[in-house]
């Protein structure tokens, strides 16, 4: 048996230390060995895909956005480099350039799901919901267990007046991720809009239970409770969402110390 410790290049084993760093989430730990590697090796087009990698997730997107077009300009051609060139424009508000970023993803991998699904919540928000549907089932296809795609997938559905078909899309989001509150507050949305208020004010509770902060929710729990006619609750209901507005709006104003 190999020791892969003994035969893997210094460049290559600091990647891998890097790899494990970022998988636990110690970001600052996982730079250093990533920028260790580029400081010996400035074309490493993995190294560079890492970095910018991190400098997106710590919210530096203009800083992802020229690591990632660095890589493209040096290395082989990858299909992950031009996804997370989409994302880091979509971040920066720039829906033009993400689109061809991914597109140019799809042209290296036409199986690449996540760009797919990345493609069409785009498209869902510069106003081509057809488009954007035939992304998020192309993108499904390839992979059914992302959650995140059929919820989003459901709100298109949703927004544009295909209730039921909404429903069904948020069902299998929250089959994925029933630990999501967002997810069945819009499933009860749905619901509501369908006449369905039994079965809103179940999903309503359920994204309370989650997190009793979120104020959509108690909004929410106050329409379907009014729907049933349950008028004394749902003015309760509503009574404790505006105290909850008041507080999350007296946080955003109070002087920081």
């Amino acid at each position: 048996m190999t020791d892969d410790s003994k035969t893997a290049t210094p460049a290559a084993a600091l990647l891998q230390q890097g790899l494990f760093h970022h998988r636990q989430g110690q970001l600052d730990l996982a730079m250093q060995r990533y920028v260790d590697v580029l400081n010996s090796d400035p074309t490493n087009t993995d190294a560079l895909y890492y970095v910018a990698v991190v400098a997106c997730e710590d919210g530096q997107y203009q800083q992802g956005v020229d690591l990632a077009k660095r890589a493209i300009e040096i290395g082989k051609p990858q299909a992950r480099v031009h996804n997370l060139l989409g994302q880091a424009y979509d971040r920066l508000g720039q829906k033009l350039e993400a689109i061809k970023a991914y597109d140019a993803a799809l042209a290296l991998d036409p199986n690449f799901a996540a760009a797919h699904g990345n493609r069409a919540s785009i498209l869902a928000e510069t106003g081509f919901p057809e488009e954007a549907l035939k992304a998020y089932d192309r993108a499904l296809a390839l992979n059914a267990n992302s959650g995140a795609d059929w919820f989003n997938r459901g709100t298109l559905l949703h927004d544009t007046g295909r209730l039921q078909d909404a429903v069904d899309s948020y069902g299998h989001a929250l089959a994925l991720t029933p630990d999501l509150p967002e997810a069945h507050i819009a499933n009860a949305a749905a619901l509501m809009s369908l006449g369905r208020f039994d079965d809103a004010l179940a999903g309503m509770d359920r994204a309370i239970k989650l997190d009793a902060s979120l104020a959509v929710a108690h909004h929410g729990r106050a329409a379907a409770l009014k729907g049933l006619g349950r008028d004394a609750e749902s003015k309760a209901s509503a009574q404790h969402a505006a105290e909850l507005d008041k507080a999350v709006a007296e946080a955003k104003t109070a002087p920081s110390h």
